[in-house]
């Protein structure tokens, strides 16, 4: 069979999520599933500005882009026009407008909202307080939150971080559980630290995107026993094809994978084994893809069909992991 030709681009800039999403892609065209057919090759471009990508594009059958929406919406209208399998890590639908060629792995908002519930009510929690950085996406997930902690028995109270008096509310309602919903390290550090040192004896929960071995070395001593809304298993020995990425990501010096290193890795491996199995035709790999088999990733299964190029299905990988004596291990209680 002939060589894949994929190429993987992300926007410069010192975002954490595309660079992590870049890792994780680059070390699967080197070590993950059908990574002895690609040949990668690799761009990036300044924020907002995809469109020379055009021109490039019609030398590869595949694309893995570490993208925010816009770019990747921009992105998925390129791959349809040129009948180029694309793969983001987006979990916006707004990404794929129903282009066959466009594939949005991200984990949905709503599921993982579900899922966090559901751990909480199973631990015995009522009263949770969720504090949100004032931002449309970090509005929504709070938003889905709430619904979800109703929907399990929980009362919650959520505020805004941009608001004033939140500290003193939240020793007013009294909750069993604080629960951080920011994304930058820089915005949440200073909050995560307050709430540590103000209220040591209530837990604290921290989002997924704040789950990075830079943000628990800035917590110091404050990151003990604090808990992480994570996406792996850690602390045990772990099969494939987790085994594999947590490998190559140690052997890159990185010891903490995160949920990005984890979606920029399965979006590369099933950009390349869809390919593989459609014989380097993009519309074979389509077929594939859309023939409803599924397939292990390391963030969870995937199971596509021609109305869901997202593929995620039912409670789907979420857990919640504790940081306790220098390292981070799944909590069997909260």
């Amino acid at each position: 069979m002939k060589r894949l030709r994929l190429l993987l681009i992300r926007s410069e800039g010192s975002d954490p999520s595309p660079v992590d999403q870049s890792l994780g892609a680059r070390l699967a065209a080197l070590h993950g599933p059908g990574h002895d057919l690609v040949d990668l090759e690799e761009d990036s471009f300044g924020r907002g500005d995809i469109g020379y990508l055009e021109k490039r594009l019609h030398h590869f059958s595949g694309i893995v882009g570490a993208t925010n929406v816009p770019e990747s919406a921009r992105l998925s209208e390129i791959a349809e026009k040129l009948n180029v399998l694309c793969f983001v890590s987006n979990n916006n639908v707004s990404v794929w407008q129903g282009r066959r060629q466009v594939f949005h792995i991200g984990l949905p908002t709503p599921q993982t909202a579900t899922a966090v519930a559901q751990l909480l009510q199973r631990a015995g929690f009522g009263r949770v307080f969720l504090l949100y950085d004032a931002t449309e996406f970090q509005a929504r997930v709070a938003a889905n939150m709430l619904g979800a902690l109703d929907k399990c028995g929980i009362r919650a109270n959520s505020k805004a971080g941009s608001e004033s008096g939140w500290l003193d509310e939240a020793r007013r309602w009294k909750p069993e559980l604080f629960y951080l919903i920011y994304s930058e390290e820089n915005r949440a550090l200073p909050i995560a630290r307050l709430f540590r040192s103000e209220e040591p004896k209530i837990p604290l929960l921290l989002g997924r995107s704040l789950l990075r071995s830079s943000f628990i070395a800035s917590l110091g001593a404050a990151a003990d026993g604090v808990l992480f809304v994570d996406l792996f298993r850690r602390g045990e020995q772990r099969g494939d094809p987790v085994a594999e990425f947590t490998s190559a990501l140690l052997k890159n010096a990185v010891d903490c994978p995160t949920a990005n290193h984890g979606f920029g890795w399965d979006a590369m491996a099933l950009c390349a084994v869809a390919l593989s199995k459609g014989g380097g035709n993009p519309l074979h790999a389509i077929e594939y893809l859309e023939s409803g088999a599924i397939i292990e990733g390391v963030t969870g299964p995937f199971r596509f069909s021609r109305e869901n190029h997202n593929g995620r299905e039912g409670p789907g990988p979420t857990r919640i992991s504790r940081y306790r004596n220098g390292r981070l291990v799944e909590a069997d209680h909260v």
